[in-house]
């Protein structure tokens, strides 16, 4: 064999050998490595929004004198009748806080005192502004503000029938003719039996209470040195005295709204009837508890 055929022999030798190694014939294909299973990515969760603030609840100052007394919705007593004959028709009135929003600050005189007097009647009769309100002996009487109560005596006595002047001229709008100013050859009693309220910043009397049920109503612990639930009152206050001098009986922490006394009938009382005052604490002048012209710093049982 000569050389070039050798030659050739070895490349087709050479080329099946490398044929053979390529098997399928297809290019090997790469295991993938593992993946791992992807985590779901969550939205981010919205920033929790601070609570809101509730609006701050008003609290009412317990410390100033607000509302009424009494019941507002109390039908109070209404002078009827013509003069010289005239007399109170008990629950023949409006209701107190009707009465005293409306028919007490208005300029009829009548109208203004057809079921207790207004602040213009007391000034003209009694120096100070105050108002009244005809209610029957034993109606409960509330604090209108928190405070300390005292309960005070000038007198358990009523001026009227112990110097037996005629009460009807002074019920309602006087009957000014006959109605005087000072209708007492001596001293009046003044408020009678009252309970003052008093804190840093107000001062409020409840005046012209029933002694009985008022005393039956105070707590035995109240009562300051010398009297009690069972001392004798009716003898001890029987007398009249001058307005100015009342004696403190008792005295205890009361909060708005509680029942500090009954009406009645004592002291300088033309009918049973509540009269309430309110001053300011320090200060010698009244103020107008209804919104009647031509006081300053008036309406306080109506805010």
């Amino acid at each position: 064999m000569d050389r070039r055929r050798e030659a050739l022999l070895i490349l087709i030798v050479a080329l099946s050998m490398a044929a053979g190694c390529g098997g399928s014939g297809r290019a090997p294909t790469a295991t993938p490595s593992a993946i791992p299973a992807s985590t779901p990515t969550l939205a981010p969760s919205p920033k929790p929004s601070a609570p809101a603030t509730a609006a701050p609840t008003a609290v009412a100052d317990t410390t100033e004198p607000r509302g009424f007394p009494i019941d507002p919705s109390t039908k109070l007593g209404l002078v009827a009748g013509q003069s010289p004959q005239r007399n109170i028709a008990w629950g023949a009135g409006r209701d107190a806080s009707s009465y005293s929003s409306d028919d007490q600050p208005s300029g009829d005189p009548e109208r203004a005192n057809s079921s207790g007097w207004d602040c213009r009647v007391h000034v003209e009769y009694e120096g100070q502004p105050a108002v009244d309100w005809y209610v029957p002996v034993g109606t409960p009487i509330r604090a209108t503000m928190d405070g300390t109560a005292t309960l005070n005596v000038v007198t358990v006595t009523n001026a009227f029938d112990y110097y037996g002047v005629d009460r009807e001229p002074y019920m309602g709008n006087p009957d000014r003719p006959r109605a005087v100013v000072a209708p007492f050859k001596g001293v009046s009693g003044g408020k009678g039996m009252f309970v003052t309220v008093e804190n840093g910043a107000f001062a409020t009397d409840y005046g012209h209470l029933d002694p009985v049920l008022t005393l039956a109503a105070v707590d035995p612990s109240a009562f300051l040195a010398g009297f009690g639930p069972d001392s004798d009152y009716a003898t001890l206050f029987a007398p009249l005295r001058d307005f100015r001098a009342f004696t403190p009986v008792a005295r205890w922490t009361v909060k708005r709204g509680d029942v500090i006394g009954y009406s009645g009938d004592s002291g300088y009382s033309d009918a049973p009837h509540l009269h309430y005052t309110i001053r300011r604490a320090g200060a010698s002048s009244l103020l107008c508890p209804t919104a009647e012209a031509g006081f300053e710093d008036g309406g306080w049982l109506l805010r």
